[in-house]
C-alpha cells in the first residue's frame, strides 16, 4: 500500500512538472506572440499617422517636407521605438530610409514587402540577415505593412525593433501568468495527495476487514469440518463397524442357506464403514504435526491414481511448523489436486513438500508445496480475484498472505501447470484457530491417512 501510494503521488508530482514546463514554453511562446503583434501595431500607426503625407511629398519633390520627415524619424530612431527603417516599392528600389546612403538603391524584394503592396499583408518575424544590410543588433524583428500615400501610391514600409524588447514583454508577461498557472498545479497537487492518503487508509481498512472476514470464515469452515469429521469417526463409522462385526458373528450361527447372505451384508457394512472412514480423512486429516502431513498430502493422491492418474509424492523432513502453517500447506495441497482433478485433464501429477531454501526468507525456515501436472494448462488469470470457478484459488492466496507465505500458479515448462505455495514454517503471530465445541463423548479422533 505505501509503495502503490508514493507511485500514485510521484507520478502526480511528474504529471505536475511536465505540465508546468509545457506551460511555460505555452507563455513563452504567447508572450512573443504578443510583442510581436505590439511592434506590428505601432509600425501601422507609423505608417498611417506619421510617413504616409510627409514621405507623400518628399517623393514629389518637397525639400522642406523630406527635412521634416528626417526629424520626425531621427526622433523615433533615438527615443528607441525603431532602430532602422526602410521603404520599398515593388521593383525593389528603396523609396527612403533612415541611412541616406540606400536611398535609391535597388535590393532583392523581399517576399513580405510584395505580400504589403500588393495584398496589403501585415508581417513580422525575426531577422538575422537583413536585405539592406547589417542593423545595430545582432538579432531584429522585422516587421513589414502596407504604406498607402496620400496620392494612391502603395510602397511597403519595413521597421526593425530591437528583439531585447520582445524578451523583456516576454518576461514581463511570463511572470504574471506563470504564477497563477503553477500555483493552480502545485495546489490542486497538495489538494490530491491528502485524498490519495485518505483513499490509501481506507483501502487499507477494507484489506484488513476483508482479511478477518476471509480468516473467520475459513476458520469456521475449518471448525464445522472438525466438527462433521468428529461426529462421523465417533457416531456412524463407530456404529457401522459394530454393526459389521455383529453380522460376522452372527454369520457363523445362522443356518447355511442364510449364511452367505449375512456374510455379504456384514462385508457391505464394512466397506461402507472404510468408505467413511476415508471421507473422515478427505473432510478434516486428524494428525498435520510432523511426519502427519506428509502421510495426509499423500492421502490426497489416492482418489486420482483410483481414477488411473500416475500420481508421485515427493517429501523431505520439515521444520517445525506452526499449526496454521501446517493446516495452510495442507488446504494448498487439497485445492490444488482438487484443481487438477477437475479441469487440468491431467494424466500425470507430481506432488513436492520439501523445506524451503530461497533466501528471500532470511535464514527463516521454511516450506515449499510443489504440485506440477501435464495437463491443459491454467486458464487466463487463474488468481485473478471474483474470477468464476477460482475462489478457492482466491481465498488460499489470500490465507497464505495473510501469514506471510506467496502462491503462484503458472504454466509448466512444457505442458500443464506448476503451484507452488512457500511460506515461513513459523509466523511472527499465529491466526487464531477457533476452539472446537464438545460433541458426543466419545474416544478422540485416531484415524490414519489408510483409515
Amino acid at each position: 500500500m505505501r509503495r502503490d501510494l508514493l507511485t500514485s503521488v510521484g507520478v502526480g508530482l511528474l504529471v505536475t512538472i511536465v505540465i508546468s514546463i509545457g506551460a511555460l514554453i505555452v507563455i513563452g511562446h504567447v508572450a512573443r506572440q504578443q510583442a510581436m503583434h505590439e511592434d506590428e501595431r505601432i509600425t501601422r500607426r507609423l505608417a498611417d499617422m506619421v510617413m504616409a503625407a510627409p514621405l507623400d511629398a518628399a517623393l514629389a519633390g518637397d525639400a522642406e517636407q523630406r527635412s521634416h520627415l528626417d526629424r520626425l524619424v531621427q526622433a523615433r530612431l533615438r527615443d528607441g521605438t525603431i532602430s532602422r527603417i526602410d521603404v520599398w516599392a515593388i521593383d525593389g528600389l528603396v523609396v527612403y530610409a533612415d541611412d541616406a546612403t540606400k536611398i535609391g538603391q535597388r535590393f532583392p524584394v523581399p517576399d513580405e514587402a510584395v505580400d504589403a503592396i500588393e495584398r496589403g499583408i501585415t508581417s513580422s518575424g525575426v531577422e538575422l540577415h537583413p536585405e539592406t544590410g547589417p542593423t545595430p543588433e545582432p538579432v531584429q524583428v522585422d516587421v513589414y505593412v502596407p504604406l498607402r500615400l496620400p496620392g494612391g501610391r502603395v510602397l511597403a514600409f519595413e521597421a526593425y525593433f530591437g528583439y531585447r524588447a520582445v524578451e523583456r514583454h516576454t518576461a514581463a508577461l511570463t511572470a504574471q501568468l506563470v504564477v497563477p498557472v503553477i500555483g493552480a498545479l502545485a495546489l490542486l497537487q497538495l489538494v490530491q495527495i491528502p485524498i490519495a492518503v485518505s483513499l490509501a487508509r481506507r483501502v487499507r481498512r477494507h484489506e484488513a476487514d476483508r482479511a478477518r472476514l476471509l480468516e473467520q470464515a475459513l476458520s469456521a469452515s475449518e471448525q464445522e469440518r472438525a466438527e462433521i469429521a468428529s461426529a462421523l469417526h465417533d457416531g456412524v463409522v463407530q456404529d457401522l463397524a459394530g454393526i459389521g462385526y455383529a453380522l460376522g458373528a452372527m454369520s457363523l450361527s445362522e443356518a447355511p442357506e442364510r449364511r452367505d447372505i449375512t456374510r455379504h451384508l456384514a462385508r457391505a457394512v464394512r466397506d461402507a464403514a472404510e468408505a467413511l472412514r476415508k471421507l473422515v480423512v478427505s473432510i478434516y486429516p486428524p494428525d498435520l504435526s510432523g511426519a502427519g502431513l506428509a502421510a495426509a498430502v499423500t492421502g490426497l493422491v489416492t482418489p486420482m491414481r483410483d481414477a488411473g492418474i500416475v500420481a508421485r509424492v515427493e517429501t523431505e523432513p520439515l521444520p517445525p511448523l506452526d499449526p496454521d502453517v501446517a493446516a495452510t500447506l495442507y488446504r494448498a495441497a487439497r485445492e490444488a489436486l482438487a484443481n487438477v482433478a477437475k479441469h487440468a485433464q491431467a494424466g500425470a501429477v507430481d506432488v513436492r513438500l520439501a523445506p524451503d531454501h530461497d533466501a528471500r526468507w532470511e535464514g527463516r525456515d521454511a516450506v515449499l508445496l510443489r504440485v506440477s501436472d501435464d495437463g491443459v494448462g491454467p486458464p487466463e488469470h487463474a488468481l485473478a480475484r471474483r474470477t468464476d470457478g477460482h475462489l478457492g484459488l482466491t481465498m488460499l492466496a489470500d490465507r497464505l498472505a495473510a501469514i506471510g507465505g506467496e502462491l503462484t500458479v503458472v504454466p509448466g515448462q512444457r505442458c500443464g501447470t506448476v503451484a507452488e505455495a512457500r511460506m515461513p514454517a513459523r509466523v511472527a503471530t499465529a491466526v487464531p484457530t477457533p476452539r472446537r465445541r464438545a460433541t458426543r463423548r466419545r474416544p478422540p479422533l485416531t484415524v490414519d491417512a489408510t483409515g
